[in-house]
């Protein structure tokens, strides 16, 4: 049998309530979800890779810094993305049915600010870097650590975001060390030794 911390705070044994589920089903309320300041604050500590997800309709391209990024499938390929609704590359992503997923190496924390800077424009956001297409159109970084080229398959709103389930249609990578995001900073990998 596991333990858990119940919510007040003391330790309770955990294992199956007969009939819980059904109980639920049958209108009993489900437990309430945490404040959002608690959920932010839990998540902050929770290492991440850095990848700037990218999209084009016609003329139009923009991206974003993202950290909600995992593979979904191997067989076929397919990632998901989790997009907030606000920003703005989640339209174009929306009409155009495509979007790039780039992973970032450490020494393209640049890129990584640029792109989650809000107010910026496109041309501000990918001066830095080179940036070319693959199979879909998406704009994909140059030497990123790996990169993902993907149709949309399917798209879930939740919440204050829509998740983006891309069939990979290209990639590329490289041998080198990613970026990662914890409690509010961009960081490098390290041996543990």
């Amino acid at each position: 049998m596991s333990r858990t911390r119940s919510p007040d705070a003391s330790l309770s044994d955990v294992g199956p309530v007969p009939g819980e589920p059904a109980a639920w089903a049958a209108g009993k309320a489900l437990p309430a979800g945490i404040e959002e300041t608690a959920f932010k604050m839990a998540m902050r500590q929770v290492a991440s890779s850095v990848a700037v997800i990218t999209s084009r309709a016609g003329s139009r391209i923009n991206g974003l810094t993202a950290t909600a990024v995992c593979s979904v499938s191997a067989s076929p390929p397919v990632l998901l993305a989790c997009v907030n609704k606000g920003a703005s590359a989640e339209a174009i992503i929306a009409e155009s049915g495509v979007f790039a997923v780039n992973f970032l190496t450490e020494q393209q924390h640049v890129v990584a600010r640029l792109f989650s800077t809000s107010k910026l424009s496109p041309e501000e956001r990918f001066g830095e870097g080179r940036w070319q297409v693959q199979a879909t159109g998406a704009p994909v970084l140059e030497g990123a650590l790996a990169s993902f080229d993907c149709l949309v398959e399917n798209c879930i709103a939740s919440g204050t975001h829509s998740i983006y389930f891309g069939r990979v249609v290209a990639a590329e990578s490289l041998d080198q060390e990613g970026l990662i995001y914890r409690d509010g900073s961009f960081r490098r990998l390290a041996p543990v030794t």
